[in-house]
């Protein structure tokens, strides 16, 4: 089946949002394509969900994910440079070199710093991972910066760089791997583990511990 036949099936269903899952791939004709993909085509199955319009994280319970199937920008995969897209004197764009996988198979990780008119370029840390979503009034940005000890291994923390007051923020809390979406005021979201046994992550900057905040200018 087409990725355009699966739209047109769903599509054709009326009153899709107030059904339940299994309503939702009944009344449209998919649940035998659905049984039959979930487990041999993850890229297929993503679709057909993705056509009834079910939520992220549900998707993610019902199939799993793999790196075919992640949205881009993803860790895995990202662009170098990450602009702010304000202009005047707080434009800004974080710019990524170095980028490399932590280990084999694992996401990427490199130098990152920041670009701001009217400074140099400052190095926000050596090993940033990505993506990095900035705010909306694209002040400040949330990026994943890789970290390890003796005893957890490697790990990542969430980071935030203020262009006013050009500080970095390191918060306690320890994550397997980030994959953020949205940071809308204090309120950061996303996913740890994207792949494997994914959480949701929500995260206000307000209440969270810091491990310390660094002068970056």
């Amino acid at each position: 089946m087409t990725k355009k036949e699966i739209y047109e099936k769903a599509n054709s269903v009326v009153g899709l949002e107030g059904m339940t899952g299994n309503e939702r791939l009944w009344e449209s004709g998919l649940m035998n394509e659905f049984d039959r993909v979930r487990k041999t085509d993850k890229r297929l199955a993503h679709i057909i969900l993705q056509a009834l319009k079910f939520d992220e994280l549900s998707i993610i319970r019902m199939v799993g994910n793999s790196i075919e199937t992640l949205k881009y920008p993803n860790p895995w995969d990202f662009s170098n440079e990450n602009p702010n897209r304000i202009d005047g004197k707080n434009k800004a764009s974080l710019k990524y070199s170095n980028l490399n996988e932590i280990g084999m198979g694992a996401p990427i990780g490199g130098l990152c710093q920041l670009e701001k008119s009217g400074v140099n370029n400052i190095v926000i840390d050596k090993l940033c991972g990505g993506p990095a979503i900035w705010n909306e009034n694209g002040l400040e940005v949330a990026i994943p910066i890789w970290d390890k000890s003796f005893f957890k291994g490697t790990f990542q923390r969430i980071g935030i760089v203020n262009l006013e007051k050009l500080t970095l923020t390191k918060f306690k809390k320890k994550f397997n791997i980030l994959d953020l979406r949205t940071f809308n005021k204090n309120q950061i979201k996303g996913f740890d583990s994207p792949i494997n046994r994914t959480k949701p992550v929500e995260f206000d900057i307000e209440k969270q511990p810091i491990e310390r905040i660094i002068k970056i200018k």
